[in-house]
């Protein structure tokens, strides 16, 4: 768990203040800055704009300034082995500064959780460690995804998202090239490059595996026959969903759990 020690949300401390711990914090600091900030890392001073991130580890030193204004959200948090090495995985820059594409979309977590922190109601500790790792899931979707593009490819990206997501939930439907073409309205070559480009699979393989996700769970559903779910998957022929869930799960659908009890 992600133990929160204390936090704030749009904090604002006097012209020019200064935080200075050279030996660390002793916990994690993670921090917003809402108005510019001189930053000193690994001996080197820079000026960090508003919207700016910065995670420090335990043991790195801290020291950053108001340029004048001093405003920011910060929380202070201990964190396991196992959750460092989580939070390492994620790919979120450790002590140095970065600007997530869209820094306010985690602004209103910042006030959710001073209030668990303030508040402390019931459960708060599971509620700060549920709002913490959204928090850092969002950063790390927006750092390494195609929300950090810019311009048309940007708006390119948007649009492939609701193409997807029409697609992955509308799995049912007898979708072909042509079909998922005119959600962008795009012609087949551009539409399976910008597809694989931006999600890193392509769009038959991975409305399949939409398709066989959905089969797993209306299987357990013993009311149903085989011939319907595959129906409700997008198969309308039992045969070729026979083999497709064999050769995805190694048995056949009859032999699923719980079927095959």
């Amino acid at each position: 768990m992600l133990r929160i020690l204390y936090c704030d949300y749009d904090r604002r401390n006097p012209d020019y203040d200064r935080i200075y711990r050279p030996h660390g914090g002793g916990s994690y600091l993670f921090l917003h800055f809402l108005k510019p900030m001189k930053v000193r890392l690994n001996g080197k001073l820079s000026v960090a704009e508003p919207d700016a991130c910065l995670l420090y580890t335990p043991e790195c030193g801290q020291d950053y300034s108001a340029v004048k204004e001093f405003e920011n959200s910060y929380v202070h948090f201990q964190a396991d082995e196992a959750d460092r090495k989580k939070l390492e995985s994620m790919d979120i820059p450790l002590n140095r500064v970065f600007y997530p594409a869209r820094p306010g979309m985690f602004e209103p977590i910042f006030g959710k959780l001073r209030e668990e922190c303030l508040t402390r109601k019931a459960h708060a500790d599971l509620m700060m460690d549920a709002l913490l790792r959204q928090m850092f899931v969002l950063i790390s979707r927006h750092l390494s995804s195609g929300c950090a593009l810019e311009g048309a490819e940007a708006d390119l990206y948007r649009q492939f998202q609701i193409a997807r997501l029409t697609l992955l939930t509308q799995c049912e439907k007898a979708w072909d090239t042509a079909s998922m073409c005119r959600l962008v309205h795009m012609g087949k070559s551009q539409f399976y490059f910008y597809y694989e480009h931006f999600f890193g699979i392509p769009p038959k393989a991975d409305l399949l595996n939409a398709r066989m996700e959905r089969a797993k769970n209306l299987l357990t559903n013993e009311a149903l026959q085989i011939q319907r779910v595959a129906e409700l998957c997008g198969f309308f022929n039992a045969s070729h969903f026979t083999r497709q869930f064999k050769r995805r799960f190694g048995c056949a659908p009859c032999k699923y759990f719980p079927r095959g009890r």
